[in-house]
């Protein structure tokens, strides 16, 4: 189905592919094992990208102002296309129903209707808009962390409980120790009205 829906590309395709190739590629198909998908979802003349839709994919095309064609194989990704999907990043395929046809078509509709390529570049724009880099803000706090003697006054409050504390046990027990309680409780008062019951039956059986 991929190989025929992308054989009708005018576009050139880049297809990483594993194990069995088909056959009956096209002539605009190139098939890799391997390549760096960061540096080439960055390349300028990128128009989609076909994807499941794993969360460095998603990320990846975002950060690159790439629309998407999602293709989810699993539940994970199933939920990543539906929200891609939702902001207009997207259109999604379910590879269960879907036939080569079809899949073309949706990505034709992906690089020719403006409205995806749009929505990709403002995520992008969204993205990349911070004032220092991710490796310089990197390097800010590795930084800050050898000037302030490991900065014990960040270090997470969770590792100062007991592991008790950290595994909800003392609140599985007070839990355990309320429902117990009830239950008890329920008992208590099921056996005396019982009891109750049972004298106003034996007083009237010694009348009669």
């Amino acid at each position: 189905m991929l190989a025929t829906a992308f054989g009708k590309l005018k576009q050139r395709v880049v297809w990483r592919l594993k194990g069995y190739i088909p056959s009956f590629l096209g002539a605009n198909i190139k098939v890799m094992e391997w390549l760096p998908q960061n540096d080439l979802l960055a390349h300028k003349d990128i128009k989609a990208f076909v994807s499941h839709v794993g969360h460095n994919s998603l990320y990846e095309s975002a950060y690159h102002g790439v629309p998407l064609v999602a293709f989810p194989l699993g539940s994970d990704q199933e939920s990543n296309a539906k929200k891609v999907e939702h902001i207009g990043l997207a259109l999604a395929v379910d590879y269960k129903s879907t036939n080569a046809q079809q899949l073309f078509e949706t990505i034709e509709r992906v690089i020719s209707e403006a409205r995806f390529k749009t929505k990709a570049m403002h995520i992008s724009g969204l993205l990349k808009d911070r004032r220092r880099t991710p490796l310089q803000e990197t390097c800010d706090w590795i930084e800050y962390v050898l000037r302030h003697g490991g900065a014990r006054h960040l270090r997470a409050q969770v590792f100062n409980i007991p592991w008790y504390q950290y595994y909800l046990l003392d609140v599985m027990a007070f839990l355990v120790a309320i429902v117990t309680l009830v239950v008890t409780v329920i008992r208590m008062i099921c056996r005396c009205m019982c009891r109750v019951c049972c004298k106003k039956g034996d007083s009237k059986t010694k009348k009669e």
